[in-house]
């Protein structure tokens, strides 16, 4: 027996184990998180063959929300974080082996873990945007990913999931009562895959997967009932319409207010109600507050763009425990992020990303990724768009430049 057989008849033994156990789940937990999300399917028959699935993102159970909808098990990426999370990492890998993604840099391996996967027969889903919506709208497919589809020469499914951007909002505290659906949209064969280029891939990706929440709430007006509605919108709303200054805006309950005199609601239809409140939706919101950041930068100067206080710093020490390093305040100017007393080049900074609400992550030049968490309500997103804006560094995608 040569390596490779040796490789896949391991792989396809940890499959059945894996198999198993969804099987465990699908009669067990599946019935409580189905009422617990108000979801609903048409389960799809297979895949009966290694397959891509390719979804948009918008809740943390989305994983075990797609799997319902498939009768065959597969294998779906994690970010590394979810592996720093000692006894708990260790049942995940034990009994899902997901694989794992660092969203702080362009992964390779992670892509050859999957191709390996389908290769022993598995079949692998991804979610391509690579982080929940915080406006609603499903996020830009790196051109990286379609590539991949068509090297794999696996076929590809495409399925969408509505009304989670809604019922579990990124920016949002708790969970809220409505109505989730999972939608087999497309599937094409890795014959026809051949015949396209990268570039048509990557649009057929986008098109199919593409969800609007506020576009289609105006159709269905379903209402998402909860408490806490508005706590933590902040982490999406990081500048006023009133003052037009970064991080003023507070919630509370099911309300939200700056302190120029802004005081708004969050609605269980999902839309913003306020006396002269110029928006009505978030993604109305954030369109504005992205180009009005724009402005705010380029008139900064020397000043901070932003600044945060009570943060804590970490440094990522890969499938072990972070390494804490001190608590301060976070600044960003035009030239670089600075952490109390640490100073961080933008042109030395490989990326920012989100993971889950407020957890701020960045990776610099020389391969150190680092982690902030927060002791109050605050926007990472903010960060992000600055990083984007000042580094004019689109992610490649059909729908435009945001990552």
């Amino acid at each position: 027996m040569n390596n490779e057989q040796g490789t896949r008849e391991a792989l396809m033994k940890r499959y059945l184990f894996h198999r198993f156990i969804i099987c465990i789940v699908r009669y067990t937990a599946a019935p409580v998180i189905k009422r617990m999300m108000r979801y609903s399917y048409i389960k799809q028959k297979g895949p009966n063959k290694p397959s891509i699935i390719i979804a948009n993102h918008n809740t943390n159970l989305d994983p075990v929300l797609v799997a319902l909808s498939f009768s065959r098990h597969m294998y779906f990426l994690a970010s590394e974080h979810a592996f720093r999370k000692g006894f708990k990492s260790k049942l995940l890998k034990f009994f899902l082996q997901p694989i794992p993604i660092d969203k702080t840099k362009n992964d390779v391996s992670s892509i050859k873990e999957m191709l390996r996967r389908l290769k022993a027969g598995a079949s692998v889903c991804l979610f391509a945007e690579g982080d929940r919506s915080f406006n609603g709208t499903t996020g830009p497919v790196p051109f990286s990913t379609a590539k991949m589809v068509k090297k794999s020469g696996a076929e590809l499914i495409t399925f969408r999931l509505e009304g989670g951007y809604f019922t579990y909002p990124r920016w949002g505290k708790s969970r809220r009562k409505g109505k989730m659906e999972g939608k087999f949209v497309n599937k094409y064969s890795a014959e026809e895959l051949k015949l396209m280029t990268a570039e048509q891939v990557c649009s057929l990706i986008e098109r199919d997967i593409y969800e609007d929440a506020y576009e289609r709430q105006k159709v269905k007006l379903i209402q998402f009932k909860g408490k806490e509605l508005a706590e933590y919108i902040e982490a999406a709303l990081y500048l006023c319409p009133g003052c037009e200054k970064t991080g003023t805006i507070r919630s509370k309950e099911n309300r939200f207010f700056c302190d120029c005199g802004l005081d708004a609601a969050y609605t269980e239809l999902g839309l913003l109600d306020g006396d002269a409140l110029p928006f009505s939706t978030i993604k109305e919101w954030d369109d504005w507050q992205v180009g009005k950041l724009k402005e705010i930068i380029d008139a900064a100067g020397d000043e901070p763009i932003c600044t945060d206080e009570e943060q804590s710093l970490y440094k990522v020490n890969k499938a072990t425990k972070s390494e804490f390093l001190g608590t301060g305040t976070m600044k960003m100017h035009r030239d670089a992020f600075h952490f109390a007393e640490k100073e961080f080049p933008i042109g030395q900074i490989e990326r920012f990303t989100i993971v889950d609400t407020m957890t701020l992550v960045f990776a610099t030049a020389d391969g150190v990724s680092y982690e902030v968490l927060s002791a109050v309500p605050r926007s990472a997103l903010k960060y992000k768009e600055i990083f984007r804006i000042l580094t004019s560094n689109p992610v490649c995608g059909l729908q435009g430049d945001r990552d």
